[in-house]
């Protein structure tokens, strides 16, 4: 019976060790699973963020792109204003677009009127951002293009109002008024000549050639109520009156 109290205290140190020892391990198990819990990243990869404009097109609010060593300057193009602008092709999360097409969106969308806001160009919008240096840019998925220099479209032209047609009074005939008997006893045929001004009346052509046929003078000149009469060089209407674009004719029998 003592043999076998001595053998239980003699093998108590090693069960405390033991249990000692598990509790031990059980904490480094706990801290392992912890750590590699941690997330981790693979080598190489990344989380993709957005790219590209993430605002409506506005030309107050335009994505400003970021110039990059890696960008590439497509070449010139002429705009419809005549001024010529360098197509870049930025580089960016999304790429570097192709030249050939960068070429193509920048002239098709210059070489237009277009107003100062947003325009679709091939799949592409493009409009004004307050850069003197870059003052145009297109983007598309991400992708930008950006029109360094002065090449820019022109202002649509204003709608053109054709004038109604102007109707022309219809053209006033001559109208004979008759025959009177001038001083030297001949007769004379007054004529009322139609004119754009239109055409004296038969009562008053009449009264004014009258007197002006009938008076005595030393001149072929007269003023009779307003109208200039003279004689002029020609046998067939040796005299006429005119007033105010009406006229009349005396012809020579």
């Amino acid at each position: 019976m003592r043999f076998a109290r001595l053998t239980l205290l003699a093998a108590a140190p090693a069960l405390v060790v033991g249990l000692t020892a598990c509790g031990h391990s059980s904490d480094s198990a706990t801290s392992s699973t912890t750590t590699s819990a941690k997330p981790t990243s693979a080598a190489g990869t990344t989380t993709p963020g957005p790219v590209g404009p993430t605002h409506s097109p506005n030309p107050t609010r335009p994505p400003a792109p970021t110039p990059s060593p890696a960008d590439v300057n497509c070449g010139p193009v002429t705009g419809a204003n005549g001024g010529s602008s360098d197509v870049i092709a930025y580089s960016n999360q999304a790429g570097i677009p192709g030249c050939t097409e960068a070429v193509t969106v920048a002239s098709d969308y210059v070489n237009a009127g277009r107003t100062g806001d947003a325009a679709q160009v091939d799949g592409w919008t493009c409009e004004p951002q307050p850069d003197t240096d870059v003052p145009h840019i297109c983007f598309k998925d991400g992708f930008q293009i950006g029109l360094r220099g002065t090449a820019a479209p022109t202002p649509p032209a204003p709608p053109t109002t054709t004038p109604p047609p102007t109707t022309s009074p219809a053209p006033v005939g001559d109208a004979s008024c008759g025959t009177v008997t001038d001083a030297g006893g001949g007769l004379r045929t007054i004529i009322a000549v139609g004119t754009p001004a239109g055409r004296v009346g038969c009562t008053e052509a009449i009264n004014v050639a009258t007197q002006y046929v009938q008076t005595v003078s030393d001149t072929d000149v007269a003023s009779i109520d307003g109208w200039s009469c003279n004689a002029q060089p020609d046998p067939a209407i040796p005299s006429i009156c005119a007033k105010d674009g009406l006229l009349i004719n005396l012809l020579a029998h």
